[in-house]
């Protein structure tokens, strides 16, 4: 049920600072946030005054700075109250918001600094500012905050406590609706990340319309994971929080997801497909080791849950056996959904496509699961389902005010309030997707048709990798870096829906013996061609060629192929270009392989089944 009572009204909150202050008006007194203190080994709470007092401190530390209005501010921070904070004191004096990745490489990191112009950086380590001076001076960096008090190795670093004054400074609500309030980074279609302009009229709107499209539940609670740099974790957790008056716990780490998940227990969760996926494959790991009576409940009770959903949406039949649901949501559902917190009312999917058996997973528990569609340049939220109309095989329908048309080849053209402004510094990419006028952003999207505003996606034009994190990343400028080693004849990137990429590469024999022969192997071998090893030593010289690109788009599994790419045998096109669906086909079972064990680099999601949440 939505509690539209505590709300900030949209007409008090016509940028991110004022609604931010409309909140602490309302609500003084409420839990605003929670995080985890590790020196204490303990959650702390935030109240919204109390936070209001960090954020002026930061507006105080901002000021002295005499930074000029439009100057960008960096934050380069685990999501906190401290990434808020910078952020609405940055915004409220008028400068310009800029997230960095927390697991981003410092090559890209420097890349986004350099091209963004920051002047100042708020980073959470000192060892991370270090990490990105090796590899760029960022010459327009005039001052970087260490949050941990590191100041070693560069003039300009200072420590937070000594930089923040003790007295906070109130707000002065000074930026227009229409000034630039954030630039976010987004890979796009090209290799190097773009910065994505995005008004506080673009934010606040996307924020309003997500909340008036989700209902909210009374007392809701957000868990806020999903990296605060993301527009979509912004607008959907932080900003839709200061509407509605959510508290939201940080995770300041995905491995320690499953420990806040348990101490929260929040009644709404944003996420991407990777953390439902992570659900799904722990419970079946787990049915495995349950008497096969159990695992047959379990069926049942998905089956005959999902078959629920469907009556209650007005697409199924009432059947007798409908009864029982009750009993059994209690009994072997809700047990199943434990690993959530024990409250989960909704979850909301986004930035990729969720896998239909996950979604009829989660449905059939009685989780509802509403997928949704968007891109950082549209602000970005597009579309979504609805609890009372929910297709899982769609990706919902429009947000109010958002206007869709069908370009060439069937490509999904949208018009909102939320559009980018364009892209920082890049006229010609900004003209390349903007309509004259900027009134229609073209998406790159294919639908396949637009059936009552409700949006069916089939594919995207150009060829993007959009992964099961939500990351995009463009394999053809990766392909041709890794080509760039004399090692490597050929590189196919793949991850399309997975949670990282991997690459099937072709080589040079007398490279790849000689490779093989340092370490041991044999390169007759087809085991050896296997053997880990290989794997790290070639994982290395990719890293090398891919440091510049963003750490989302680094390789974190390689496997070599035996087969010489070619026109004749279909696997490339007059042009030299690969036939990828055809590589996909032809290599399946190496792909697959690439994805059965987690590689040595990948990063670990931390979200057990057996969580004993008390």
């Amino acid at each position: 049920m939505t509690d539209a009572m505590h709300w900030v009204p949209a007409a008090r909150a016509t940028t991110l600072p004022a609604l931010f202050a409309g909140r602490v008006a309302l609500t003084p007194n409420e839990t605003a946030y929670r995080y985890f203190d590790p020196p204490a080994r303990r959650w702390r709470s935030l109240t919204w005054a109390q936070a209001e007092r960090l954020v002026g401190r930061w507006r105080a530390g901002l000021a002295g700075s005499e930074l000029a209005a439009g100057s960008r501010v960096a934050i380069l921070v685990r999501n906190s109250p401290s990434w808020v904070a910078v952020d609405q004191a940055a915004l409220d004096q008028g400068l310009v918001s800029v997230g960095l990745f927390c697991g981003d490489t410092p090559a890209s990191s420097g890349d986004v600094l350099r091209d963004s112009g920051a002047a100042l950086v708020v980073v959470a380590k000192g060892r991370w500012w270090r990490s990105i001076l090796a590899e760029d001076d960022c010459p327009a960096v005039q001052t970087v905050v260490a949050l941990d008090g590191d100041t070693d190795g560069d003039t300009r670093l200072v420590a937070g406590d000594q930089w923040l004054p003790d007295e906070p400074q109130r707000a002065s609500l000074t930026p227009a609706p229409t000034e630039l309030a954030s630039l976010v980074y987004t890979s796009g279609t090209s290799g190097r990340a773009r910065g994505v302009m995005l008004s506080h009229a673009s934010l606040v709107w996307n924020a309003y319309a997500c909340a008036r499209a989700v209902d909210t539940p009374v007392d809701e609670h957000l868990v806020s994971f999903v990296p605060l740099a993301h527009a979509y974790e912004r607008t959907v957790d932080y900003h839709r929080a200061l509407i509605t008056g959510a508290t939201l716990s940080f995770c300041r780490h995905p491995r320690f997801l499953s420990l806040t998940l348990a101490n929260a227990r929040p009644t709404a969760l944003v996420g991407v497909p990777r953390i439902y996926e992570h659900y799904y494959t722990e419970l079946q790991r787990s049915l495995t080791r349950r008497p096969r009576w159990v695992r047959r409940l379990v069926r049942l009770t998905t089956e005959l849950g999902w078959s629920v959903f469907e009556r209650q949406q007005g697409r199924g039949p009432r059947r007798l056996r409908h009864l029982i649901w009750p009993l059994l949501r209690q009994l072997v559902a809700r047990p199943c959904l434990r690993p959530f917190g024990g409250r989960l009312e909704v979850a909301i999917s986004g930035a990729a496509a969720l896998p239909r058996p996950v979604a009829r997973t989660l449905i059939g528990l009685g989780l509802p699961i509403l997928q949704g569609y968007g891109l950082t340049e549209a602000g970005p939220v597009v579309s979504v389902n609805r609890m009372d109309d929910n297709d899982p095989a769609s990706v919902g329908s429009l947000l109010d005010d958002v206007q869709t048309r069908l370009g060439p080849d069937n490509e999904l053209w949208v018009r909102t309030p939320g559009v980018m402004q364009g892209y920082w510094g890049d006229a010609e990419a900004t003209a390349a997707v903007l309509e004259s006028g900027g009134n229609w952003l073209r998406t790159g999207d294919k639908v396949s048709r637009l059936d009552q505003s409700r949006l069916f996606l089939t594919g995207r034009l150009k060829e993007i990798i959009v992964m099961a994190t939500g990351d995009k990343a463009s394999p053809e400028p990766l392909e041709r870096t890794i080509g760039l080693d004399p090692l490597f004849t050929r590189a196919a990137v793949v991850g399309e829906a997975r949670p990282y990429l991997a690459a099937l590469v072709t080589c040079d024999d007398a490279a790849l013996h000689a490779l093989m022969g340092t370490l041991g192997l044999d390169p007759e071998s087809p085991a050896d061609r296997w053997d880990p090893q290989l794997e790290r030593a070639m994982l290395k010289r990719i890293g090398q060629r891919l440091r510049h690109f963003p750490g989302h788009a680094q390789i974190r599994r390689v496997a070599v192929v035996d087969e010489v790419w070619s026109v004749d045998n279909g696997l490339l096109t007059v042009t030299e270009k690969l036939r990828r669906r055809a590589v996909a086909r032809r290599y399946a079972g190496e792909i697959e392989r690439l994805y059965g064990r987690r590689a040595a680099a990948a990063q670990k999601t931390d979200f057990s089944y057996n969580v004993n949440v008390g």
